[in-house]
């Protein structure tokens, strides 16, 4: 039997630790799990490829964004902090082809319905969570002081949480199968729990 295209999504509000565990997961995977380079919207490619925060992106216009959707070449995309994000099968395809597990990053819940709808794609998600004075305190200090910047991230973890909220306010599950609160562990402990727990995941529904 043929190995199952796989996706491992880290979700979670802005600074909860999704950069940080990644690094953690591909080192700890030898390489297997790897970060997920999105497809990005941006209005000023010239400009955007200046900032270093975009080195883990593909960089494209507005007209390639809205042609690749009209493509139906993405599997998911969305909108946050102003710019269009998406997942790119071609991108997916070249991870599983070489036998890796491309790592996701997401912010909303809402992002996440597809990809549990893909019948051929084995997902396992972890959301993360930190309260906001931390989460401030490590946007600052990733962004070199940025308080604008900081703002527009503080108010999606507003909206994420809310989101998150009203989810469980209605008795509904979140599309999670780990939960972990980063305030409380260090990142090599976070990382060895989820690497534990998808190890053993995969396993199961292979078998």
């Amino acid at each position: 039997m043929d190995d199952p295209k796989k996706i491992l999504i880290m979700s979670g509000t802005p600074a909860s630790g999704k950069d940080t565990l990644t690094a953690l997961l591909e080192s700890m995977s030898c390489g297997k799990c790897v970060l997920f380079k999105k497809h990005k919207m941006v209005t000023n490619i010239i400009d955007a490829v200046q900032d270093p925060r975009n080195t883990v992106y593909h960089l494209v216009d507005e007209a390639t964004f809205h042609q690749m959707i009209v493509e139906k070449q993405f599997l998911q995309y969305h909108n946050r902090y102003g710019n269009g994000y998406g997942i790119a099968w071609s991108t997916l395809e070249k991870h599983w082809q070489a036998g890796q597990v491309p790592v996701l990053h997401n912010g909303k819940q809402e992002n996440l319905r597809v990809f549990f709808r893909e019948k051929n794609i084995l997902v396992f998600s972890v959301l993360l969570m930190a309260n906001q004075d931390d989460t401030k305190d490590r946007i600052l200090t990733r962004n070199g002081g940025d308080e604008t910047d900081a703002e527009k991230r503080l108010r999606a973890y507003v909206a994420e949480r809310e989101e998150f909220a009203m989810i469980i306010g209605n008795g509904e599950s979140p599309y999670c199968h780990l939960a972990i609160n980063t305030d409380w562990l260090e990142p090599p402990m976070t990382a060895s729990i989820i690497y534990s727990a998808i190890e053993k995941f995969w396993a199961a529904r292979k078998s």
